[in-house]
């Protein structure tokens, strides 16, 4: 039996057990029955944290194919979840294009990134998940909801600009606030 087929056997068994975890449930699992490479990875290095991650990513892939191609359950793969689900016909039929699915199903993403490339990927991920926290943060200062759109966001800065500006007699903080949430928003709308 080859690496992959150990790993997924591996991840197979986890999820009988428990059929909905994380990812680091799942390395955490891999690690500590010492299933290869996984006994050898140190995660306090960036390519090992990846070359884990994307051996994890690539196995529930080919997981979730299986699943499917025998009709014995459906596998929820997301950023924080891992869900395995009965199998309801038809639904193999209804996977739409997966980007990531794609990128984790071609090898040669584990074999060719090498450190400097995953040290590009961390740092973009943690700006994006950081501009996210400022992009709710300047939401909830325009009084808007998460999924507000552009349009909306430029409609109530409008409204609000006009009634806190202080040449019409608003207070300047507040109005400073304001004009702040709108220039983040204005790069996370880009």
């Amino acid at each position: 039996m080859d690496a992959l087929e150990d790993i997924i056997t591996a991840i197979s068994a986890f999820l009988d057990k428990k059929p909905h975890c994380t990812e680091h449930e799942l390395l955490s699992e891999l690690s500590k029955n010492a299933v290869v490479p996984f006994n050898q990875f140190n995660i306090q290095h960036s390519k090992d944290l990846f070359s884990a991650h994307f051996l994890i990513m690539h196995a529930l892939y080919h997981l979730q194919k299986n699943y499917l191609k025998a009709k014995q359950y459906c596998l929820t793969i997301e950023a924080i979840k891992i869900e395995r689900l009965a199998y309801k016909a038809g639904t193999d039929g209804l996977t739409q294009h997966d980007p990531l699915r794609d990128y984790y199903l071609d090898i040669t993403h584990y074999f060719e990134t090498n450190e400097a490339e995953v040290n590009d990927l961390l740092n973009t991920f943690w700006t994006k998940f950081l501009a996210q926290d400022d992009k709710q943060q300047a939401l909830a200062i325009l009084d808007l909801p998460a999924n507000s759109d552009y349009l909306s966001v430029k409609k109530k800065y409008r409204l609000l600009a006009q009634q806190h500006h202080p040449d019409k007699g608003g207070c300047g903080q507040q109005f400073a606030k304001i004009s702040a949430a709108k220039r983040i928003l204005d790069q996370c709308y880009k």
